[in-house]
């Protein structure tokens, strides 16, 4: 009766209250029970799967790996088997090479021995030669005979049949000057801050007059003649040592300045150096410092408009030039240049005058240095040769390769160090105090400052590697790039900090804190003065003067 009373309740407040019966609640326990079981089987599935991995799988990949390494160990049993084949024919080569090498160093043995035997026979016959060298200590000459003196003396030659020449000898301001027997050819000329002088114990009459390079006999009347030139040689060196000490504290800069001037002078009386280059215009006061050419005003406006990687200009007598920058012009002049720039000019009307207009000199300019339309050409412009050039310090056949415009930046196909070398690293490794503008002619003219070897070496990394301050100053004027690294991972300026080259360091470390001054000057052999000094007769009558060199086809 309640229960009745309550639905009615609710039915007249609008709620009907359903009734859930028995097959309703059977049917959705059966569905529960259906998704309990998929669950269950989905379960049990991957338990499967996992059983399955842990155990057959495992197994199949572990037979895998066995066979893979089962393979590469029978790979590595027939290349031994290989090995041993090509070891067992390897090892009778080996002792037929060793015993060709033993008989070879017992043969050179033999050789040596018999050669120190003919040394011992000549030092027996000449005993005076074994104390020729320097020593230590100076001999002090007696000044009453002064520091000049001319005269004849007899001078012991250095060919096989070792004859006494009779020879004019002057010493004045430092320098002994012996003349030769033919007047055609120039002295010899020796610095006596380089040499010593040694009296002959076993001859009074007789001293030896010791150079960097050879060592000079002579014998004079008498023994006191002989005295008084000892003597005299020793007076004039001190004088010649003193003079340069006191100019070493305070008088450096004047003393570079004074040299500059010499050499703009000796520059200025060259072969064709009195006329421009170009034009033949009177006194020309502008260096192509590349090219080592005088110029005149009017066509080093059109040298400038060609651009330095062509002509770089400077003036003689406006710009405050150093050595570094006179290298070139003191070894190439306008008559050497024009033979070789100018050799196929048809007419010589075609060369501009002093009082040509601009647009003429300007067309001939640019046929004669962009075009090189009149340079002198071989019918085989390659630079197999130019190694030999470089050792032999030959400028002009750098020049003429210049002029056909062979690539001087190519690698050679001989080096002397590292394969990938150009001629700019020979010439560096070649260096001394007379080839620097062998240097300066491809540090302005090659395009090979960047260049590197296999190693990764530029020329300036050869520059500190064999401590070369000289070059390393033309360079670094060059702005050759001081940030670039070999295959070791190191700058020029590491090369020269490991092989403690402190003077190629200080430069680089100018050059890297942008101090480094390019009006720089050069220790070089200027030979002012003169034109071809050579030490004897012998070397008179083996050198060849440079113009006579000329020749490319020699060189190549």
């Amino acid at each position: 009766k309640i229960e009745k009373e309550k639905r009615e309740l609710a039915k007249q407040h609008g709620m009907v209250r359903s009734e859930v019966s028995g097959g309703e609640i059977a049917e959705e326990m059966e569905k529960e029970r259906r998704t309990f079981q998929l669950t269950m089987c989905e379960y049990l599935i991957k338990v499967n799967e996992i059983k399955t991995k842990k155990g057959i799988s495992l197994l199949q990949n572990h037979i895998k790996h066995c066979s893979s390494q089962f393979n590469f160990f029978q790979e590595c049993l027939n290349t031994m088997a290989k090995l041993k084949q090509f070891t067992e024919k390897l090892i009778p080569e080996l002792q037929s090479m060793k015993i060709r090498q033993d008989e070879e160093k017992k043969q050179l043995c033999s050789l040596r021995d018999q050669l120190k035997m003919a040394l011992q026979l000549e030092q027996k016959e000449d005993p005076g030669n074994k104390q020729a060298g320097y020593n230590m200590h100076q001999l002090q000459g007696n000044k009453q005979y002064g520091t000049e003196k001319s005269g004849t003396l007899f001078k012991k030659s250095d060919g096989l049949r070792k004859v006494w020449q009779k020879r004019k000898c002057t010493i004045s301001n430092g320098y002994m000057t012996i003349s030769h027997s033919m007047l055609n050819r120039p002295p010899a000329k020796l610095n006596l801050l380089t040499c010593q002088v040694k009296p002959n114990m076993d001859d009074k009459k007789c001293f030896d007059l010791v150079s960097h390079n050879r060592t000079y006999r002579f014998l004079a009347e008498d023994e006191q003649d002989c005295v008084a030139w000892v003597s005299v040689l020793s007076n004039s060196k001190e004088e010649a040592l003193n003079v340069a000490f006191s100019k070493a504290p305070g008088g450096g800069e004047s003393s570079w300045e004074e040299l500059t001037r010499a050499i703009i002078e000796e520059v200025r009386g060259m072969p064709g150096n009195r006329e421009c280059c170009d034009c033949s215009a009177p006194d020309p006061t502008w260096l192509s410092t590349n090219l080592g050419i005088l110029i005149c005003i009017e066509c080093s406006g059109i040298h400038r408009e060609m651009g330095v990687h062509l002509s770089r200009i400077q003036s003689l007598s406006l710009d405050k030039l150093a050595t570094s920058e006179l290298l070139l012009a003191r070894n190439i002049s306008n008559s050497v240049f024009n033979d070789i720039m100018e050799a196929n000019l048809p007419s010589f009307s075609l060369k501009p005058t002093v009082h040509s207009d601009m647009v003429f000199r300007k067309n001939f300019i640019i046929s004669k240095y962009v075009d090189k339309k009149y340079a002198k050409r071989r019918l085989a412009a390659q630079c197999s040769g130019l190694p030999e050039a470089i050792k032999d310090k030959d400028i002009f056949s750098l020049l003429q390769a210049y002029a056909e415009n062979v690539d001087l930046s190519e690698p050679v196909l001989a080096p002397l160090q590292e394969p990938g070398e150009t001629i700019l690293h020979l010439a560096v490794l070649l260096s001394d105090r007379t080839s620097l503008h062998i240097v300066d002619f491809l540090v302005q003219n090659s395009r090979s400052l960047a260049k590197q070897t296999a190693e990764g070496n530029t020329p300036l990394h050869y520059c500190c590697s064999h401590n070369k301050p000289e070059c390393v100053k033309l360079l670094l004027k060059a702005k050759a790039n001081i940030a670039i690294t070999n295959k070791a991972g190191e700058t020029a300026l590491d090369v020269a900090r490991r092989m403690r080259h402190p003077l190629c360091e200080e430069l680089l470390l100018q050059a890297q804190s942008n101090q480094f001054n390019p009006n720089v000057h050069v220790e070089y052999e200027w030979w002012l003065g003169q034109d071809d000094m050579y030490e004897s007769d012998e070397d008179l009558d083996e050198k060849v003067r440079p113009q006579q060199a000329l020749a490319w086809g020699h060189a190549c």
